[in-house]
């Protein structure tokens, strides 16, 4: 290739560069504009070739010679062409599998951390798509010789063979499980120890020499450093028998790679769970953040933008993203398949605290309203039968054997001019719309408690999805609802107003103070007094989210506001509390009182609680 004129310019393809290009969109049957040579870009980059969207991919010839694989441009641009045909394939998708990473980082005890998500997302990707294009040399060249890209990755992982990063290990020797080659090929037969906890400094806040120890204390300093030696040494190794089995978690991934073959982002959960313990335990031996060494392997997938509020709002609209994230290591230790979805609670949020630093609000919002669509009942009268809304839902894979009339034509050639079944076709999705709301005479006035003693709504609250849950069920019946959050004295937030707009609701409900409990009876109180007496048709219902304090709402630490309760409680329909309660406080002044109690075992019994108090309250 011709010599740069200086540093990172751009230069033509030559002749060779030309028809290895040709060769990568020969072997997926794929059409893209040809790709940009930057000598000198990689060093940069931290990658010798790279995939951003949209869809462009730029290589570092120089780079590429001084790790030894001048001579694979082939492989290299069949590489790249992979992340724009299986993985991520869109800035989507890339998003979304980044966002499985941070919930597996989460899951494992690890923190937030965008790098980390972004190298075990190209970690994931690269795997599926080396796999691939590994099988489609193999198939053009009739299964003779080995396939160029396995050639490739083998002489890249000599360059740092004897590396002592444990996942580095993980990562090279699924490789020589998914391509059948003998332990030692592409990594040592057996992997690197655990490194040695790093000791704690000597002096202020760490080790204490005991020798500038008065002599009367020297021997309790003494047994205390032995009893923290023995303590590091027991945690050192429950980390290693809890945490990571780097034999049996490349088995783990290999067989997550063909399982997942077509679908990256669940399979991107399943790879994290198992990549992300040998980041967090680092963490744990050396006392700080471990940053992880890419050895020649550097992010070349996607771009770093953050999401925008509609990208979020399409992310978390996959239901994929809100399996609970399970160990592998569990299920094959019981015996199960480590590629079956998970099971757990049916009520959870997903945890995605922080994954997004941009519009969180909104991220919060929508967050609660996806994970309480599924058990939302709404508040519908009867009526004549009739066709279902259909609204076009996201592209999937059409498989061979699906449905010709299935097939996306549109979205389909977006993968290039050639199809490819089971890889670029693609099939519309179609999901209901929501009923047309039926207006009723029915106002839902919902009180939650955001006390410290509450959950978080950015951590995962049950509290504010059962609220949402039966928000939603008397707003998507043409009902309205009004929300107020409250902690101690003067900490009262939430709509005001009875509303029909489902957005502000949910943010009054993910309001938290986390401060004291005292129900704000004044303004109970206040809100009531002008109100006339029911008429016919007409529906108020209040529902009280809290758990032990509520004492407040009958007049204790309340002087004055004793009857307030009670004189609401006769301009309404009904008046329910949700209590976490187990010493049941207020039960007999909240009958005094004409309140109902729904009492709970745990918090996360307010979701299911809550589903059963909209079929109740519809009737």
């Amino acid at each position: 290739m011709g010599a740069p004129q200086h540093a990172d310019a751009p230069v033509p393809l030559d002749d060779e560069a030309r028809a290895a290009w040709a060769a990568a969109l020969g072997l997926w049957r794929v059409e893209m504009h040809e790709p940009e040579l930057r000598p000198g870009a990689g060093a940069e980059r931290g990658a010798a070739a790279w995939f951003g969207f949209p869809p462009a991919i730029t290589v570092d010839p120089v780079q590429l010679a001084a790790d030894g694989i001048g001579d694979e441009l082939e492989s290299v641009f069949a590489h790249e062409l992979g992340h724009h045909v299986l993985a991520p394939s869109t800035r989507i998708d890339s998003l979304k599998i980044r966002h499985q990473m941070g919930r597996a980082l989460v899951a494992s005890g690890g923190g937030e951390d965008a790098g980390r998500q972004a190298y075990l997302a190209n970690l994931w990707s690269d795997l599926l798509v080396n796999a691939r294009v590994a099988e489609l040399q193999r198939r053009a060249g009739s299964g003779t010789g080995e396939p160029g890209l396995v050639r490739m990755m083998r002489r890249m992982s000599q360059q740092s063979f004897d590396a002592p990063d444990r996942l580095w290990w993980v990562y090279r020797r699924t490789y020589e499980l998914l391509w059948r080659r003998p332990p030692g090929t592409m990594c040592p037969p057996e992997p690197p120890e655990l490194p040695a906890r790093e000791a704690a400094p000597t002096g202020a806040g760490g080790i204490i020499d005991v020798t500038k120890v008065p002599e009367r204390f020297a021997d309790r300093e003494r047994e205390l450093q032995e009893a923290r030696a023995a303590a590091d040494r027991i945690e050192d190794r429950l980390i290693e028998l809890a945490m990571t089995r780097p034999e049996l978690d490349a088995t783990l991934i290999a067989e997550t790679v063909r399982s997942f073959a077509l679908d990256p982002v669940s399979g991107a959960l399943r790879f994290g769970m198992v990549a992300a313990p040998y980041l967090v335990e680092l963490d744990r031996l050396l006392g700080r953040a471990a940053q992880p060494g890419s050895f020649g392997i550097g992010v070349c997938d996607g771009d770093e933008g953050e999401a925008s509020a509609d990208e979020t709002g399409r992310i978390l609209a996959d239901r994929r993203l809100h399996e609970r994230p399970v160990d592998p290591r569990e299920a094959a230790a019981r015996g199960g398949a480590s590629g079956g979805p998970a099971t757990g609670q049916g009520y959870g949020t997903a945890d995605t605290r922080g994954l997004y630093d941009a519009s969180a609000v909104a991220e919060l919002v929508e967050r609660y309203r996806l994970d309480a669509a599924r058990w939302v009942r709404p508040f519908t009268q009867r009526r004549e039968a009739r066709p279902s809304i259909e609204l076009p839902g996201p592209a999937e894979v059409w498989e061979v054997g699906d449905d010709l009339a299935d097939l996306d034509w549109p979205s389909t050639m977006q993968g290039g001019t050639t199809p490819i079944p089971g890889v670029t076709t693609r099939r519309r999705s179609w999901i209901e719309g929501d009923p047309e709301p039926v207006e009723t005479a029915l106002d839902l006035d919902l009180y939650i408690d955001s006390s410290g003693s509450m959950p978080n709504p950015v951590t995962g609250s049950p509290a504010v999805l059962a609220g949402t849950i039966l928000a939603l069920s008397v707003l998507r019946g043409g009902g309205r609802v009004r929300v107020t959050s409250f902690s101690g004295p003067s900490q009262v937030a939430g709509t005001g107003w009875f509303l029909r707009d489902p957005k502000p609701v949910i943010e009054g409900l993910a309001t938290f103070f986390a401060g004291g409990t005292s129900f704000p009876l004044d303004l109970y109180g206040a809100r009531y007094a002008q109100l006339p007496q029911l008429r016919d048709g007409e529906r108020r219902h209040v529902v009280v989210l809290s758990d032990e304090g509520l004492d407040s709402m009958f007049g204790r630490w309340n002087a004055g506001f004793e009857h307030v309760a009670a004189d609401v409680r006769t301009k309404l329909t009904s008046g329910t509390l949700l209590l976490l309660d187990p010493r049941h406080h207020v039960e007999s002044i909240a009958a005094a009182a004409g309140y109902d109690v729904i009492y709970l075992e745990s918090m996360d019994d307010a979701p299911a609680a809550c589903v059963r108090l909209a079929e109740v309250l519809h009737g």
